[in-house]
């Protein structure tokens, strides 16, 4: 009996053993193939992101979307009227800087307008109007050498500005250097100022605002989305940010006393 438990004690021995390295055989799998689905998760999440990154050109489709189209042999006005009115607004937008032929893609001014100019440049501004964008287009400069957007605008108070053709409720045309050029080979290019956005059709504003010699119409200086989310500024420059996020009410009453204080000095 003695006999037989001692041969029994070795294979119980070998049998732990093989079993011991059976486990880690198991485990040492599982690890692998733990691995090598993680890889091939991350593969696919940075193939995933690669597929939903968008290309230059989807950008500048984009961008330009955000801009009114203007052809670039489009012809003059048949009414004279409105041809007189055109000529006498498109030549303060002559001696611009747009091509004859289609860039690459855009081309984008650094003019440094913004430099010393105020959040709230009240004394620069021939105007300060509360207006809600009606209707914007493109139009070429007399010379064909800029490009600017025009926009209509109802006016929804006026808080600065003795001008006979501005008042509560009326239709007032306002304008900004930038526009996208169509050429006849089927191209588009997109110019505009740096640091410079377009207005978007439907919304409100508080647009600051210089006369054009000659005619009846502004140009924006800058402005402000006013919303239920609260005032964003329509200009990238550093110094508009200020106001991003505060309520109409608080900004309008800012922008007032600001006026005010003007008039008195």
């Amino acid at each position: 009996m003695r006999h037989a438990k001692r041969e029994r004690f070795p294979i119980m021995m070998s049998m732990l053993v093989i079993g011991v390295v059976a486990s880690l055989i198991l485990i040492s799998q599982s690890l692998r193939a733990s691995a090598d689905q993680e890889l091939h998760m991350h593969v696919l999440g940075s193939a995933v992101k690669q597929q939903s990154r968008p290309s230059a050109k989807e950008e500048f489709e984009k961008i330009k979307a955000q801009y009114p189209k203007v052809d670039y042999d489009s012809p003059e006005p048949t009414d004279p009227a409105e041809r007189m009115k055109r000529h006498n607004k498109g030549k303060h937008f002559d001696n611009g800087y747009i091509s004859k032929k289609p860039t690459r893609y855009s081309s984008v001014l650094s003019s440094h307008w913004d430099v010393g100019l105020s959040a709230l440049p009240v004394e620069q501004s021939s105007a300060v109007l509360l207006a809600s964008t009606v209707s914007r287009g493109a139009f070429l400069s007399n010379d064909r050498s800029g490009v600017y957007t025009e926009l209509s605008v109802r006016v929804e108070q006026v808080l600065k500005g003795d001008y006979d053709q501005l008042s509560e409720n009326c239709i007032v045309d306002i304008n900004r250097v930038g526009g996208v050029v169509h050429y006849s080979s089927g191209e588009e290019s997109l110019f505009s100022i740096e640091g410079q956005n377009i207005p978007v059709v439907g919304k409100r504003y508080l647009f600051f605002l210089k006369a054009i010699p000659d005619s009846v119409d502004f140009e924006i200086i800058t402005g402000y989305e006013l919303s239920a989310s609260r005032v964003k500024a329509l200009d990238s420059p550093a110094q508009f940010a200020q106001f991003d996020g505060l309520d109409e009410m608080t900004f309008l009453t800012t922008v007032r006393n600001a006026i005010a204080q003007k008039k008195q000095q």
